[in-house]
C-alpha cells in the first residue's frame, strides 16, 4: 500500500481502492479497522453483488494483516543501502537459462511480460519460449543491477527506460540492449541480443559498396527504416569500416551504447551515452562541435532540437551519420522538414538540399534457418535531386531513385529482385515487403 493511502486509512479508519492481481484480474478492495489488525475484504471487479447484505458481503475474502509488517518496511526504506558490489540479488537462474534457450534458436528480441508466458522473435516471428507466466518480482529483480538510480528516476518518471544490460549465459556474459516498460499487467522488459564483435558489411548482408557513404567530407548521411530493421547495426558497421581504415577523430552520442569500437585501430573513438554522460542528443551534438570531429555518429534524430543541432553540425564542415524511423527516402526529408514551425520549413529545405549526401531505407526479411537478411533502398542526392527537395517535390524521387543506377542508386525492388535471385528470400516474402510489386515482378521477369 503507497504511503498516501496509508496515511488516508490512519486518519479515516477506512480505505477503498482498487488492486490489480497478477494475471490481470482487478478487485475492488475495502480495507477497514486499526490498532494491531486491518481487516480487507476483496470483490472481482464488476461482478454483482449478492442480494441482501452489504456490497460484497457473499463473496468478501478477509483476513487479519499484521501491522508490523509496514513498520519493518519502513525501517527497510529508511536503512542505508547495501553495496551494489555486493548484497544485490543476481538475475534469476530461470531466466538465465531461459535466455539461453532463445539465443540457441536465433532469436533476435526476446520479451518478459509481468502475467503472461516469455516470447522470442525467431526467424520474424513473437513465439513461446517458456510455459510459465513472469511477474513484477521476478523482471524486478532480473533489471536490478543494470538499473542505476539515474535509470530507476527515469524509469519512475516516464514509465519507460532504456539501457544496456550484461547477462551471463551460459557462464559467459552476453550485452544485450533492453527496455523496461510499465504496462496493463505489471512491468514488460524487451531484450535485443546485440553482437560481442562489431559486425562487417557483409557479415550483415549489406553491399560492400555501401560502406563509400562513409567517405563524404561533410554532409548528412541517413538510415531509414523502421523499428528493429537493423539501423543502429548498420551504423555500427560503418563506424567499424572507418575505424579500421582512416585516421579520423569519431564521436558517437547512443541511447544506449551498444557496440564497443577497439579503441587501438586507426580512429580516435570517443563513444557518449545519453543520460550518463550528456543529457540528451542534442545537447551531446552541441558539445560534439567543440570537441574537433570529423565524423559524428547521432544514435537516432528524435526531435527539433537534435534535428537543427545535427543540419548545424552537417553544414559547418563535419560527417553526421544518424537514424530516421521513416519507411523511405520521401518521408524522411518530410519528416525533417515537418518538425519545423511553417515559418521555418522554407529555409529547412534549402539547408536540407545542401547538407544530405544520402538516405539508406532498410527492411529485414525472414531467410532460411531463421534468419534475417536485409533489403535497401539507397539514394544518393544528386544536384537533381537537391533541387527538388528545394522546391518541394520529394515525392517525384522514387522516379529518380528508379533511373539513378549510374549513381549508385538502388530501388527496394532491386534489392529484393536480387535476394529472390540469390535464393536467399522466398519471392512471398519478397512481395510482402515490395512497395511496388508490380516493378519487382517486371524484375524477377529480366
Amino acid at each position: 500500500m503507497p504511503a498516501a493511502q496509508r496515511d488516508e486509512l490512519a486518519r479515516a479508519g477506512a480505505l477503498r481502492c482498487r488492486y490489480l492481481a497478477p494475471g490481470g484480474v482487478a478487485y475492488e478492495v475495502e480495507v477497514s479497522g486499526g490498532g494491531d489488525s486491518l481487516k480487507i475484504a476483496l470483490q472481482r471487479e464488476g461482478a454483482a453483488p449478492r442480494a441482501g447484505g452489504r456490497r460484497g458481503a457473499a463473496s468478501e475474502t478477509s483476513r487479519k494483516v499484521s501491522r508490523r509488517r509496514p513498520e519493518r518496511e519502513a525501517r527497510r526504506e529508511r536503512a542505508e543501502p547495501a553495496p551494489r558490489d555486493s548484497l544485490e540479488p543476481r538475475p534469476p537462474r530461470a531466466l538465465e537459462s531461459l535466455l539461453a534457450a532463445a539465443l540457441e534458436r536465433g532469436a533476435s528480441d526476446i520479451m518478459l511480460s509481468s502475467g503472461t508466458y516469455p516470447r522470442a522473435r525467431v526467424g520474424g516471428d513473437f513465439l513461446p519460449i517458456g510455459s510459465h507466466d513472469h511477474s513484477d518480482e521476478l523482471i524486478s529483480a532480473f533489471v536490478e543491477e543494470a538499473l542505476t538510480d539515474e535509470l530507476r528516476a527515469r524509469f519512475e518518471r516516464e514509465g519507460s527506460v532504456d539501457m544496456p544490460m550484461t547477462v551471463t549465459v551460459k557462464h559467459s556474459p552476453r550485452r544485450m540492449r533492453a527496455n523496461l516498460f510499465r504496462q496493463f499487467r505489471g512491468l514488460a522488459l524487451a531484450l535485443r541480443p546485440i553482437r560481442e564483435i562489431v559486425p562487417k558489411l557483409r557479415e550483415l548482408g549489406l553491399p560492400e559498396n555501401l560502406g563509400e557513404l562513409t567517405d563524404y567530407p561533410n554532409g548528412l548521411v541517413l538510415l531509414c527504416g523502421p523499428t528493429g530493421s537493423g539501423k543502429s547495426t548498420t551504423l555500427a558497421a560503418l563506424i567499424r569500416r572507418i575505424n579500421y581504415g582512416r585516421p579520423r577523430h569519431v564521436i558517437t552520442i547512443e541511447d544506449p551504447i551498444e557496440y564497443i569500437h577497439n579503441p587501438r585501430k586507426q580512429s580516435l573513438i570517443h563513444q557518449r551515452e545519453v543520460g550518463v554522460h550528456v543529457s540528451s542528443f542534442a545537447a551531446g551534438l552541441r558539445a560534439a562541435l567543440r570537441e574537433s570531429p570529423d565524423i559524428i555518429l547521432l544514435g537516432e534524430m528524435r526531435d527539433h532540437d537534435t534535428i537543427a543541432a545535427a543540419l548545424t553540425a552537417a553544414e559547418t564542415g563535419h560527417l553526421v551519420l544518424s537514424t530516421l524511423h521513416s519507411a523511405n527516402a520521401a518521408m524522411a526529408i518530410d519528416r525533417i522538414i515537418d518538425v519545423f514551425p511553417a515559418h521555418q520549413q522554407r529555409q529547412v529545405r534549402i539547408q536540407l538540399a545542401a547538407v544530405l549526401r544520402a538516405t539508406v531505407t532498410q527492411v529485414l526479411l525472414p531467410a532460411s534457418g531463421g534468419q534475417r537478411l536485409p533489403a535497401i533502398e539507397k539514394m544518393i542526392v544528386t544536384p537533381a535531386i537537391a533541387a527538388k527537395i528545394r522546391e518541394e517535390r520529394v515525392h517525384q524521387l522514387a522516379s529518380d531513385i528508379q533511373t539513378g543506377k549510374a549513381d549508385g542508386m538502388v530501388t527496394l525492388e532491386q534489392s529484393l529482385a536480387a535476394l529472390v535471385r540469390a535464393g536467399k528470400v522466398k519471392p512471398a516474402v519478397a512481395r510482402l515487403a515490395a512497395r511496388n510489386p508490380r516493378a519487382l515482378e517486371e524484375l524477377l521477369r529480366i
